[in-house]
């Protein structure tokens, strides 16, 4: 048989996966603080609870899709949490975008209780979650993860394990490190293209057949910042946040990362400037205020003079 099932936040990632889950055969029990979110499962199977302590006594496999580590911490440990009906031989995957150490620090406690967990954070977007697709980067134990492969699959198209607690919330905010620092760079670049009367689309179909495109340019490029939606439905706020995990862990592991953190300040500075809620894709947004603003620096003038 296969367990029962519960999700904890049903926003546009965990929606999509909750109906993933129920397409392929499982029960699931799902929470969410928003009526709205729950409310988009209205024509499923899907079962609302009203306490977190219900869905913990009813499922066997908890899955969390929250926005931070703060948010995770209260629903598994706080008052009212998931702990309060957890017993041992029950499982936590929390697929959210959290600290490392934070999901390290929940492993122990709910291990002095019998009840496993995955750290289990997916990449790929609202697109690739409403398909099925996400990459899903995974940390625990090595048998437990065997135990809930056929689960993660069920909303995952490539799944590999990257190591202990925290190992795959580590590896996730490296890849949206990398994510930002290809945005950022990318924007840059084609800001200058469209001041210098090159069109913006026929920039991204060159950069596109060229070594220097990547996904921002093959994927968020023409579907959310040329048409200027900015519409991928990940917030710039979250983007940050998960920036600022990957430079605690360099700190921790005293390593200096000086593109990252030349590359964060920029991402800090627009959600401090009014657009954390934004969609991040409209990081171009704000890149073209902000070169507007500043002066050219000395060193371009000196590297095109040495050039």
């Amino acid at each position: 048989m296969k367990p029962r099932l519960g999700l904890v936040g049903l926003g546009n990632i965990g929606g999509a996966m909750c109906r993933h889950l129920l397409k392929a055969g499982y029960e699931v029990t799902v929470y969410d603080v928003s009526p709205e979110a729950i409310s988009r499962l209205e024509n499923t199977s899907a079962e609302p609870v009203e306490e977190l302590k219900i869905l913990a006594a009813r499922a066997d496999v908890v899955l969390l899709s929250l926005p931070n580590s703060d948010i995770v911490e209260g629903v598994v440990l706080g008052e009212g949490g998931l702990v309060e009906s957890f017993s041992a031989g029950k499982v936590l995957i929390d697929t959210s975008s959290s600290r490392p150490s934070s999901t390290r620090r929940i492993a122990g406690t709910l291990a002095k209780m019998g009840v496993e967990m995955l750290d289990a954070p997916v990449s790929g977007g609202v697109l690739r979650a409403r398909e099925g697709k996400l990459a899903v980067m995974v940390g625990g134990e090595r048998p437990v993860y065997e135990r809930c492969r056929g689960i993660l699959q069920a909303f995952g198209e490539r799944i590999f394990y990257v190591g202990g607690h925290g190992a795959g919330h580590l590896v996730k905010s490296l890849n949206n490190l990398l994510s930002a620092i290809t945005l950022a760079s990318a924007a840059e670049a084609a800001i200058l293209a469209g001041k210098s009367g090159i069109p913006l689309d026929v920039f991204i179909d060159v950069i596109n057949a060229s070594n220097g495109r990547s996904y921002s340019t093959e994927v968020k490029f023409p579907r959310y910042i040329l048409d200027r939606s900015f519409d991928d439905g990940f917030s710039l706020g979250l983007m940050n946040k998960d920036l600022g995990i990957a430079l605690d862990a360099a700190a921790e592991q005293e390593l200096p990362m000086p593109i990252g953190s030349a590359v964060s300040r920029i991402w800090n500075s627009a959600a401090a400037r009014g657009f954390a809620e934004k969609d991040h894709t409209a990081i171009y947004a704000f890149l073209e205020d902000l070169l507007r603003e500043l002066p050219v620096l000395e060193e371009n003038s000196q590297r095109s003079e040495d050039g």
